[in-house]
């Protein structure tokens, strides 16, 4: 069963919103036009690995999470040497609104017993420069294992900026991880309140569940 997580911010039904506006919407069908659609990809890994960077994702580890079964982009341990650390950037283009800004995509690593895949989500005021770019949420993500699951980041106003996605972490302890279905909305103040209300409910419920 696909699961929502939340991060910083979860909009429950934010797709119906006739009020959300779509400032970017990729799917990973074709990894090598993103450069030409303004995408960056930037592999800091130390020491360097044999992988260059982002790929496109294999239908021999998983599927996509929507489309052609390799319609999704990926990243592994070897990014960076053994005994290296990982990481590797995939930033969005650029995008401008004075509305509030929310970033859904979906993850998911391999199951590999004892390895997981870490990542980080930062943006920046537009620029490409890494420096620029500030943490979106303090802590890493561990990519789950046991299908493809939709995370949201909500970032505010920011006017202009780029979202980033990063595979972080220790090589040796890491494996394979995908991300698909990225999608950045300019969403109204009362709608992102609303939003949030609906995704804390929905958060406490699945937690009652759990328990």
């Amino acid at each position: 069963m696909k699961r929502t997580v939340l991060v910083g911010l979860v909009f429950a039904g934010m797709m119906g919103s006739a009020q959300a506006d779509v400032l970017l919407r990729e799917n990973f069908n074709d990894v090598g036009t993103l450069s030409g659609s303004g995408w960056v990809r930037s592999n800091q890994g130390q020491p360097a690995g044999a992988a260059e960077t982002w790929f496109q994702g294999g239908d021999d580890t998983f599927g996509a999470h929507k489309g052609a079964p390799t319609s999704y982009i990926a990243s592994n341990y070897q990014t960076a040497a053994p005994g290296g650390t990982l990481a590797n950037w995939l930033i969005t283009p650029e995008f401008s609104t004075t509305l509030n800004v929310v970033v859904s995509f979906f993850l998911r690593a391999e199951q590999f017993e004892d390895f997981r895949d870490q990542l980080e989500f930062r943006f920046s005021n537009g620029s490409a420069d890494l420096d620029d770019f500030t943490l979106a949420r303090p802590e890493p993500v561990t990519a789950p294992t046991d299908g493809w699951t939709r995370y949201s980041v909500n970032l505010g106003r920011i006017g202009t900026g780029r979202f980033a996605v990063v595979h972080t972490g220790a090589a040796d302890l890491s494996n394979y991880v995908g991300l698909d279905t990225l999608t950045i909305h300019a969403i109204p103040e009362p709608a992102t309140a609303m939003i949030l209300g609906l995704g804390l409910a929905g958060f406490t419920l699945a937690r009652r569940r759990r328990a």
